[in-house]
C-alpha cells in the first residue's frame, strides 16, 4: 500500500523548473510602473512629506513613529549614511585538496 501512494505523490516534472543553465527565470527584468501611475504617485509627494514633516512636529505621536518619519526625511535628503565594513584582511586561506585534485595538477 504504500508503495501505491509513493507512486501517487512523487512530484512531476514542471516545464522551467529549474531554470536551464544559461536562462533567466525574469528576462524581461522588473515590469516598468504605468506612466499614469508614476505620475500619480509624483502628484501625492508632497502630501507625503507635509505627512513626513507633521509627524515629526507631533509630540503625542509615539517616539518610534517620529524617529522613522525624521529617519525617512534626512535619508531623502542627504541620502543613507555609508556603513563601514570591518573586513579581516589579515586572515590567511588554506586550500584543501584531495588526492585525486593532486594527482590531476600533477
Amino acid at each position: 500500500m504504500a508503495a501505491a501512494n509513493s507512486t501517487k505523490t512523487a512530484k512531476k516534472s514542471v516545464p522551467g523548473k529549474p531554470f536551464e543553465k544559461g536562462k533567466s527565470g525574469n528576462p524581461r527584468g522588473r515590469p516598468k510602473i504605468p506612466p499614469d501611475v508614476r505620475d500619480m504617485f509624483k502628484a501625492a509627494t508632497p502630501a507625503a512629506a507635509k505627512l513626513l514633516i507633521k509627524t515629526i512636529d507631533d509630540e503625542d505621536a509615539p517616539l518610534a513613529l517620529r524617529m522613522d518619519a525624521a529617519k525617512t526625511v534626512i535619508d531623502r535628503v542627504y541620502g543613507k549614511a555609508t556603513q563601514p565594513i570591518d573586513g579581516n584582511l589579515d586572515a590567511t586561506l588554506q586550500i584543501v585538496m584531495s588526492d585525486e585534485a593532486r594527482e590531476l595538477m600533477g
